[in-house]
């Protein structure tokens, strides 16, 4: 087999210094792009909430919708009162002091539940309990102190009288209530006809306010002047805590979670994966120190073509397809020699060689160096497709001829034809 020249492999041009000033810039400006569109998407989100109908009403803090208490939240924190979401269970309320606010709970507190309750107030705390109390089960803690709820007259958002004498009332000229139930026992507060609406009793060193109105501080009320005594109201009641006032979001459903990452962040595991990170980043700053910052190299080294033909017949070797690659390369060299030659590309071989040795004698400059290579590709390339196994070296000879051949042509004959070289 015929030596082939090697293609001297380019040089790699020089690569442009990183300008990591720059690089910081950009991840920094990054950084402030997200945080701003995170920001504005929660904004956006939080306004188009105001305007959506909600799916039901939930009288927690939580809830910036008209039937939320956030605002009341608000109002606590502006006059200077502290108050904070109760998220654990009621047994945990032994450790707490101050006031609990459970205002028209999703879940009531059950039996065992009322009883922890009852337990903290008894031990000189104080409780708001705001609800329709329309069913039996939302009763248990009311039934454990004396008081009964009956059905009364429907109000909705009816102006309600007050007694201004009392200094629970200050700056309270009346109360705009929606209710439908009544309340038995405890000292009446407000009353609609001899009806109360809101009660209040003295439980062991502690107190209680029962009331059947849940919506007396919903946000809806925020929009109209004249339902602000409303929050006045509560507000009188609650500055007279001796401790935080928590409103009770647990029976909302919420409760107290942890995110796992931080829970095992505290652990031991939290130090090792800090010192792995630790590692790992002076191990990197150390490599990058080293051996310079990776930069892109776009201009691979090319291979001569005799490696190139080496590794497509190895490659081709183990796939067994020296005869379907040598029969379609072979093939596609002697359909373009026929038109070059301009014969059928049906003719024998032995016309073909003829005809190439009287173009070589016409156009001798131009096929000197594959004047008589082309003939002893014909007749291998003849040879090897009528054999069911090709060898090595007959693969290897007859891509190399293809090689040498369509260089020479592509190089000549620019014009008069459309393969491309092998391996180009």
């Amino acid at each position: 087999m015929n030596s082939l020249e090697t293609t001297p492999p380019l040089e790699t041009p020089p690569v442009e210094k990183v300008n990591r000033t720059q690089i910081w810039w950009q991840l920094s400006l990054l950084i402030l792009v997200s945080a701003i569109a995170v920001y504005v998407g929660s904004a956006f989100d939080e306004q188009i909430q105001n305007y959506l109908p909600e799916q039901r009403v939930l009288s927690s803090i939580f809830n910036k919708k008209p039937s939320g208490l956030s605002g009341l939240s608000e109002v606590l924190k502006k006059v200077g009162l502290t108050a904070h979401p109760w998220l654990m269970p009621y047994r945990n309320l032994r450790n707490a002091h101050g006031m609990l606010v459970i205002i028209a709970p999703s879940t009531s507190p059950a039996e065992f539940e009322a009883e922890q309750i009852l337990k903290w107030v008894h031990a000189g705390n104080d409780l708001i309990y705001l609800d329709h109390f329309s069913f039996k089960m939302t009763r248990r803690l009311l039934e454990k102190i004396n008081l009964d709820i009956a059905d009364g007259r429907d109000l909705h958002d009816e102006a309600v009288p007050v007694d201004a004498t009392k200094e629970l009332f200050a700056h309270v000229p009346t109360l705009t209530l929606t209710s439908d139930t009544n309340i038995t026992g405890g000292k009446p507060l407000v009353s609609v006809n001899d009806k109360a609406i809101f009660s209040e009793l003295k439980y062991g060193k502690g107190r209680i306010l029962v009331g059947t109105a849940p919506t007396l501080c919903a946000n809806r009320r925020l929009s109209e002047r004249n339902n602000w005594a409303n929050f006045q109201f509560l507000v009188n009641w609650m500055s007279t805590a001796s401790g935080d006032i928590m409103f009770d979001e647990r029976c909302h459903g919420f409760s107290e979670s942890g995110n796992v990452f931080v829970v095992l962040g505290r652990s031991p595991w939290g130090a090792a994966f800090l010192q792995a990170m630790l590692i790992l980043g002076v191990g990197i700053y150390s490599s990058s120190k080293r051996f310079g910052a990776t930069a892109v190299v776009n201009d691979s080294r090319k291979i001569s073509n005799l490696e190139f033909i080496n590794g497509l017949s190895n490659a081709y070797r183990r796939a067994k397809a020296h005869g379907a690659i040598c029969e379609i390369t072979g093939h596609t060299l002697r359909n373009r020699l026929c038109k070059l030659l301009s014969i059928s590309p049906h003719e024998q071989t032995s016309k073909i060689i003829e005809s190439w040795k009287a173009f070589a004698e016409a156009n001798p400059m131009q096929v000197a160096k594959i004047k008589d290579l082309v003939p002893k590709f014909l007749t291998e390339f003849e040879l090897a497709s009528e054999e069911k196994n090709l060898s090595d070296a007959q693969f290897k000879s007859i891509i190399t001829s293809c090689d040498k051949i369509t260089e020479q042509l592509n190089h000549q004959f620019v014009k008069n034809t459309s393969l491309k070289r092998l391996g180009g």
